[in-house]
């Protein structure tokens, strides 16, 4: 089924190399969904024969799990390098989804395919793809225990249910960001992060900043 393309242009004659195709495929997935985009629309956006698209590439979901593949650890990595163990679980829940919302700014329509599309691959592209995103949920998990262990964080009944419902929160963001909003994805971060603080510290904890400045 042919969709239309009438937001970008293919007329600088690109050169058609993967990358080139990983883009296309971003797009027409974000904008259409990918059930909906064949490889005659993909060939199409790219300038070049259908033919010719598969010397580059074998199939559609060959490009749709090269995007989440790209997608979550573009994700791990951020958060992991920016939520170092040496800091508070507070601070480092902050700075997990400030890594996040940064993430998301510069990848929205990625963001879009990679969490919300994943479920239209085969089963064994589905297995690997559990595996990276456990790796994500992961990061937040130890962050969760160790507050918990400090006594910065509550104990909260079923804490995977609690922080789950934390992550798709997240995972949802790209339906509403956008960057043209005047706040800043640090601001939006923080606004999220004290939302998900409030449900989570202690009562006698108060945040790690708080407690400095005593």
């Amino acid at each position: 089924m042919a969709v239309p393309r009438n937001s970008r242009s293919t007329s600088a004659r690109r050169p058609v190399v993967p990358d080139v195709i990983v883009q296309e495929a971003i797009h027409l997935f974000a904008e259409h969904g990918y059930p909906v985009v064949g490889m005659r629309d993909l060939s199409k956006a790219v300038g070049i024969q259908s033919g010719s698209l598969y010397s580059h590439i074998d199939s559609k979901e060959t490009v749709l799990m090269l995007i989440v593949e790209q997608g979550i650890t573009r994700y791990v990595d951020a958060i992991s390098a920016a939520a170092t163990p040496d800091l508070p679980p507070d601070i480092r829940l902050r700075l997990a989804v400030r890594a996040h919302m940064t993430v998301l700014a510069g990848s929205i329509e990625q963001t879009k395919v990679t969490f919300g599309q994943w479920h239209y691959l085969g089963p064994e592209n589905r297995a690997r793809v559990v595996e990276l995103r456990q790796r994500y949920e992961d990061i937040f998990l130890e962050i969760a225990q160790d507050g918990i262990r400090q006594g910065v964080f509550r104990k909260v009944p079923h804490l995977k249910a609690t922080l789950l419902t934390l992550i798709g929160a997240l995972n949802f963001t790209p339906e509403w960001y956008s960057s043209s909003k005047p706040e800043s994805p640090e601001q939006m971060a923080d606004a999220i992060t004290d939302a998900m603080l409030n449900g989570l510290m202690a009562p006698h904890a108060g945040t790690s900043a708080a407690r400095r400045k005593r």
